[in-house]
């Protein structure tokens, strides 16, 4: 046949695109590839979501390999119920509890606390190691993948969201320790009680009312006293490269003596006060004279701050906005538990929304307890912790007196929870604008106790308690007897 010179032509596309086709088709018995970078991520199987995956030595990401994380799911339709992938009891001893949670960027769950006679997955001691320990579980909460065993008690951790380290605060001093936990990228200090690291690195720890602040390499950056005041919580924001501090300063004149103010105070990286929320002149306050304090601080997957705080009584600060007394807060109120009305004197929690950069209040609400029996009367509800999810929803734990709202009607995995028995471990889930709760359930089966600790991310959430009282519901549990500490895991919202 003739060959013409547009055929050869043509030949030799179709040759070049069949050798480009064949080199981009993967070989079924060659290695594995290798991703890193953003954006490299190659796409999850059906059914699931990747997680971010590994990159080089020195480079940004977490992880060897890509992870499939849970599924999230829709909201449930009542906000009484709950169905939970696992809970357990973590620890053998009445002194033993779980104080934090966070999930990291392998979709794994955090836990730090106090804990004996725990067993499962693989075990690692660092220095002389103790009952303390950092444990490492799937994200349904159902397999315990390691524990790393640390002196004294871990009395609070988060994970680094952009690398996977988890800093941790024990009383024996600041840990940072690698995305598995089993080895120590470095240790400072003493002894510590909140901690937080920001996306880039920098940890923020607090001791007394010090805290000090280091970059990624455990240098020490600043130390930050804000005197004369209390200290409660910190919390990092690397993007606007701001340190958080709260708790509250007691004032002993002006109208209101005495008087606890809450505050929110933003710091650079230097030390230097960049902004305040709350922390009113004592003179400014007018007839707001229930104390009022900034219980904990944290950076939200939404990118916002959020706090949650505690007050004695309707007649607080809380009810104004965080830059201004004279001016009334964006509070949204959902019903008679977002209302601070016939409280008296009765502790309530407050959660607000504010932005990292500037401290300008985005958002507030008002939860109380009632007791039914007192015709509705607000009853003391104290929180323990903060977070928000990559959507904006607000999550909340603490310790309620009888009761929060529809107590008597909770189920969780489909049973009806026993009656309030002295202390609800309880959780609050709201929806982005805070006009809907999706959940708020308590763990406590019968029994008493506090919920410490918080998470949700890239669905997964989790929660962890301090147990006072058994019984606490239990499914699918990691141990099979009790202990002073627990964990709750369940999926997170789509």
């Amino acid at each position: 046949m003739h060959e013409t010179p547009h055929r050869r032509r043509l030949m030799s596309v179709v040759t070049a695109l069949a050798l480009l086709v064949a080199g981009c088709q993967a070989d079924p018995s060659a290695e594995p590839a290798h991703w890193s970078g953003s954006g490299a991520t190659p796409s999850p199987p059906a059914g699931s979501r990747a997680a971010p995956t590994a990159a080089p030595k020195g480079a940004s990401g977490f992880g060897a390999a890509p992870v499939a994380c849970p599924d999230a799911r829709p909201a449930p339709r009542s906000a009484s119920s709950l169905d939970p992938t696992a809970a357990s009891y973590l620890g053998r001893d009445g002194d033993d509890a779980a104080n934090a949670v966070d999930v990291s960027p392998a979709c794994e769950i955090v836990v730090g606390g106090r804990f004996n006679g725990l067993s499962g997955g693989t075990t690692t001691t660092l220095g002389r190691g103790g009952a303390g320990a950092v444990l490492r579980l799937d994200g349904t909460g159902r397999r315990l993948l390691s524990t790393t065993r640390l002196a004294g008690t871990v009395e609070d951790l988060e994970v680094r969201r952009d690398g996977g380290e988890i800093a941790v605060a024990t009383d024996r001093g600041v840990w940072l320790l690698d995305p598995k936990a089993s080895t120590a990228r470095w240790q400072r200090g003493k002894g510590a009680t909140r901690v937080a690291v920001g996306a880039a690195g920098t940890v923020a720890a607090l001791s007394g009312t010090t805290v000090t602040v280091y970059d990624l390499k455990g240098a020490t950056l600043t130390t930050i006293r804000p005197e004369p005041r209390t200290v409660s919580d910190v919390a990092v924001d690397d993007r606007s490269g701001l340190v958080f501090v709260s708790g509250f300063r007691q004032v002993n004149a002006g109208r209101c003596v005495p008087v606890q103010i809450a505050y929110v105070h933003a710091y650079d990286r230097r030390g230097a006060l960049r902004w305040r929320a709350y922390d009113h002149p004592a003179d400014r306050l007018g007839d707001l004279c229930a104390d009022s304090r900034a219980d904990r601080v944290a950076m939200g997957r939404d990118g916002k701050l959020y706090l949650a705080g505690e007050t004695a009584g309707g007649n607080t600060i809380f009810a104004s906005s965080a830059a201004d007394p004279s001016r009334p807060a964006p509070n949204v109120v959902i019903d008679t538990f977002t209302q601070a009305s016939n409280t008296s004197n009765a502790h309530y929690t407050y959660l607000a929304r504010l932005d990292p950069a500037t401290g300008r209040q985005l958002a507030g609400q008002v939860v109380l307890s009632r007791i039914d029996s007192k015709g509705d009367k607000g009853n003391t509800i104290k929180p323990y912790a903060v977070t928000a999810d990559e959507s904006g929803r607000v999550y909340a734990g603490g310790v309620s007196a009888y009761q929060i709202a529809d107590r008597s009607r909770i189920t969780l995995g489909g049973r009806r929870l026993a009656p309030y028995a002295g202390g609800d471990a309880w959780v609050l889930v709201l929806s982005a604008d805070l006009k809907r709760r999706t959940s708020w359930v308590v763990f406590t089966d019968g029994g008493a106790g506090a919920v410490r600790g918080v998470a949700a991310a890239s669905g997964v959430a989790a929660a962890v308690a301090k147990v006072d009282k058994g019984p606490f519901h239990r499914a699918r549990a990691v141990q099979s007897g009790d202990g002073g500490g627990y964990v709750v895991a369940w999926p997170g919202l789509s």
